[in-house]
């Protein structure tokens, strides 16, 4: 088994005698900065692949259409990319609900961010230079080692065909709100000093539940030594509500009830 930087090296270095020749005329070089990568896939035996069918026409007459907008301030490009990838993402989530899938392709978006945490995988597919069958060939590489649906694959072949790969990150996250809608879940961040077992934060969980009548609870857990020892829960709208039950946070109520005492004894 071979590692998934072997598999993109292999194909960097194709594109990079490419680019370098198309920058040579300025008598400049292309560069390209690769990053270490952990994660081990297979490769594909052939270059060439055919994109499957299932649900790719389906997928490509719910995207939303190029916005055409005259002006170019840099809040204008923003909100029209925050749009393509809202639609996208809702393109995806509708297509799966209506076929019944919508939990595995849930799973292969989980899989897929965390591929994405690999910054060499990040600057391949984002490449302008690397041509859409190389990365669909990396793509169809991953997709098969990590099990993903059908349509979670054309869904990746789609955004690469549209140009729209560079937005994958930015879907992500919109799926993911998408999802938590449609399933009523809510999701929290339990911020700790240390890894919290998956006993306690079942128990954390259930609390979440329990304040917010959520169906479903979706824990992220994030480490922060300063908090010392113990957590604190964020949930609701934004994080607007939190339990803290850290000792960082004891102590900075205890200096606080000092420093009001202090206050009130010398009127």
């Amino acid at each position: 088994m071979h590692t998934l930087q072997s598999s993109l090296s292999s194909s960097m270095r194709s594109s990079q005698t490419f680019a370098c020749s198309e920058q040579s005329a300025g008598g400049s070089g292309f560069k390209p900065v690769v990053a270490q990568c952990s994660l081990i896939i297979r490769p594909s035996s052939s270059s060439s692949f055919s994109i499957p069918s299932v649900g790719y026409n389906a997928l490509a007459s719910k995207v939303p259409q190029p916005l055409r907008m005259k002006a170019a301030g840099s809040g204008v490009v923003a909100m029209a990319t925050d749009a393509a990838a809202a639609g996208y993402a809702a393109a995806l989530a509708d297509l799966a609900k209506s076929k019944n899938v919508l939990e595995a392709v849930n799973s292969d978006i989980d899989k897929l961010s965390s591929f994405l945490k690999t910054q060499e995988l990040c600057n391949f597919l984002i490449n302008p230079v690397i041509i859409d069958e190389k990365k669909k060939s990396i793509l169809k590489t991953l997709a098969d080692d990590a099990k993903f649906q059908e349509y979670t694959l054309n869904f990746l072949y789609l955004l690469v065909d549209k140009k729209r790969i560079n937005l994958i990150q930015d879907i992500i996250t919109e799926f993911e709100e998408i999802y938590d809608r449609l399933t009523d879940t809510q999701v929290a961040t339990v911020t700790s000093a240390v890894k919290i077992e998956n006993s306690q934060l079942a128990l954390i969980a259930k609390k979440v539940r329990s304040l917010t009548a959520a169906k479903n609870v979706r824990l992220k857990n994030v480490i922060d030594p300063t908090l010392i020892a113990g957590f604190i829960v964020k949930y609701g709208k934004d994080g607007s509500c939190f339990i803290d039950l850290s000792v960082k946070g004891q102590l900075e109520r205890i200096a606080a009830q000092m420093d009001f005492s202090e206050k009130v004894g010398s009127f």
